[in-house]
């Protein structure tokens, strides 16, 4: 039996209108799947229902996973749900009081589930899992969640608008898979120059924030196809909800178009390299997507991610294409002024103290461990073997904490700290190991850690008061969004760790 489907966003349907379709079947029993909410009978319904939402948002998400698993391999569990087989997916979730109505114009993964959203906003209903561009950027979360759980509790700019990036990438890459998408967007515009309706993210959403809150940072779709250039997020404004939406800010929705921005630029590169035309579209979408998730996937977590997973796409683009869009990935990301050069992130930097050392092992003399704990400020550290695509000598990765004290940032975050999880590559240098690439900083790491903390601060996205757990604290922050519809959504809680007062991220927000 069929229903009804918008393959992009409701605010596209002049560009593609709701089509007839046969519905995704249920998930394999042996991979990740999901417990959809609400179940209605199977059928063709009307847009604008909450009938036709439940298919919709069903097709979008089993549309998501299997775009992901058609270019990055199976997902086999997910990384923080408790029942690793299912996520829970709510097409309207009525288990948080504060997102009731027109609360909230949103959607969010929380690490159990994808939680959609019904308002009403001047009498006009809006449904948050009825657009496939949003629905796509949530299950993008948990995908990326599933590959990299290290990122989840990042407190790096970059490391946490790369998880929003990716979220819009998924939704570009999910409608670019479909071919009548790509017929007719190459109507529009036949060199991905244009500004269009594919780049373009959740417009519909948008919408419904413009009309509720008039011209505010979420108020305009978030662009693909845009200017903005990196630059330290320590030198850019902290950013809040009222900014205007054209001003890049820290805040790391905003700060994610400038990836955003370089995966579309290499996207167009690789489609001129291949020489246009639908076909060479299909072709240049699979190149790009699949090394930009394989690059997701092996990227070292530090403070230059953009760049690390710039670096990586040339290398896995060598490794399976014979390094034929180097110039196109290199390209592109220079024209958001993220420079690559790959050959420097194997070159040594600095030895590290002792004789005598395994790196195909990941085993490390004790003067080099306790050298390298001295040099970041690590409280703990683990060294393994880590695959470098094109590396000519073994290499290995550093993994490492640092607890940043938070107390400067906030009165109510004296004594409370955030743990910066960090990385860098170790390879042999004669007898000795030394660090790969550059030094880190701890100095410049603790900047960008209280950067990214003052966003959240500046755009009251932090529950103060200590909790035991991160289920508690979303308790609380469900009461307290409740009480107000301008209450800002809360990512971040501070939590009581084993005596210690931690920040902790709860969830990602869509907008």
């Amino acid at each position: 039996m069929s229903i009804a489907f918008i393959p992009n966003d409701p605010r596209s349907t002049t560009d593609l209108p709701p089509i007839t379709i046969t519905p995704t079947p249920n998930r394999p029993a042996a991979r990740a799947g999901f417990n959809f909410q609400g179940a209605v009978a199977q059928k063709v319904y009307q847009p604008d229902t909450r009938e036709f939402l439940f298919w919709q948002c069903r097709e979008a998400v089993l549309r998501a996973i299997g775009t992901f698993e058609s270019l990055a391999g199976n997902v086999s569990q997910w990384a923080r749900s408790p029942n690793r087989s299912k996520l829970s997916v709510d097409p309207i979730f009525n288990g948080d009081p504060s997102m009731v109505g027109s609360r909230r114009l949103n959607a969010y993964y929380d690490g159990d589930g994808l939680r959609f959203f019904d308002f009403k906003v001047h009498a006009k209903p809006f449904f948050s899992g009825m657009s496939t561009d949003t629905v796509a950027h949530e299950t993008g979360h948990a995908l990326l969640d599933s590959i990299r759980p290290d990122l989840w509790g990042s407190v790096f700019p970059e490391a946490a608008a790369f998880h929003e990036a990716t979220g819009d990438i998924m939704a570009m890459i999910v409608a670019l898979r479909d071919a009548a998408t790509r017929a007719r967007l190459l109507t529009v515009t036949s060199d991905l120059s244009k500004p269009n309706f594919v780049e373009a993210n959740s417009e519909y959403l948008s919408e419904g924030i413009r009309l509720q809150f008039g011209n505010v940072a979420p108020s305009q779709p978030r662009r693909a196809l845009n200017q903005f250039k990196w630059q330290l997020p320590t030198t850019l404004p902290a950013g809040t909800f009222n900014d205007p939406p054209g001003k890049l800010t820290a805040e790391f929705h905003s700060f994610s178009r400038v990836f955003s921005g370089c995966f579309w630029d290499v996207l167009r590169n690789v489609f001129a390299v291949l020489g246009g035309g639908e076909p060479n579209l299909s072709r240049a979408v699979e190149v790009t997507a699949k090394t930009f998730l394989a690059a997701a996937r092996a990227a070292v977590h530090t403070q230059r991610f953009f760049q690390e997973v710039g670096r990586q796409m040339v290398l896995v683009d060598q490794q399976n294409n014979n390094g034929q869009f180097r110039e196109a990935i290199k390209a592109g990301f220079q024209r958001h002024n993220v420079a690559l050069g790959t050959a420097a992130m194997l070159q040594p930097a600095a030895a590290l103290a002792g004789e005598g050392v395994d790196i195909s092992t990941g085993r490390l003399p004790k003067l080099a461990i306790a050298d390298l704990k001295r040099r970041t400020g690590a409280t703990r550290l683990s060294v393994v073997p880590h695959a470098v695509v094109g590396a000519e000598a073994p290499v290995a990765r550093a993994q490492y904490k640092r607890e940043v004290p938070l107390d400067t940032i906030h009165p109510k975050l004296k004594g409370v700290v955030a743990v910066s999880d960090e990385s860098v590559l170790i390879g042999a240098s004669g007898t000795r190991a030394a660090v790969l690439g550059a030094m880190p900083m701890a100095d410049s790491a603790d900047d960008e850690v209280q950067t990214f903390v003052r966003s959240l601060v500046d755009a009251d996205q932090i529950q103060f008061e200590p909790l035991p757990t991160r289920r508690a604290a979303m308790g609380l922050v469900a009461a307290r969004e409740a009480k107000t519809s301008d209450a800002p959504p809360v990512t971040h809680a501070v939590i009581n760790d084993r005596g210690k007062k931690v920040l902790m991220r709860l969830r990602f927000f869509c907008q």
